[in-house]
């Protein structure tokens, strides 16, 4: 419950990712994620996915926000059930690594979960939120 005098947010418009090169993620973004490329800028790169949006920031000082292997910094991408189960195999057929698979969801959140790194570093997770056996 919000303390007194809180600021009621209803939601959020985008959050930044910091990339090497806005461009290229941009391009990564899209073609596995099929997301849209708003529009891009010197520096930036506008991106929707769904009702959604966020932003691939230019980086040159770039830092990866994992240790290798690591999945604790990631963005979490929605997902139906059918679509989980085409994710994996474009994952697989990309050799993409996966870093950690959950069958059963997790603490916070059901469903299964795959995490990855982009090839900047920064987590990735696709999920199916539906519980087991829904």
């Amino acid at each position: 419950m919000p303390g007194k005098g809180a600021i009621q947010t209803k939601g959020i418009l985008h959050f930044t990712i910091s990339v090497r090169d806005h461009i290229k993620a941009a391009e990564y973004y899209a073609d596995l994620l099929g997301c849209e490329v708003e529009r891009t800028s010197d520096h930036f790169a506008f991106m929707r996915c769904g009702d959604d949006h966020f932003v691939l920031s230019k980086m040159p000082n770039h830092v990866n926000p994992n240790p290798p292997g690591g999945t604790w910094f990631h963005h979490a991408f929605v997902v139906d059930a059918a679509e989980f189960d085409h994710a994996m195999d474009v994952i697989k057929d990309r050799n993409i690594e996966v870093l950690k698979y959950e069958e059963t969801g997790h603490r916070s959140f059901p469903g299964r979960h795959v995490y990855f790194h982009d090839p900047d570093g920064n987590g990735v997770e696709i999920i199916d939120p539906r519980p087991p056996g829904d």
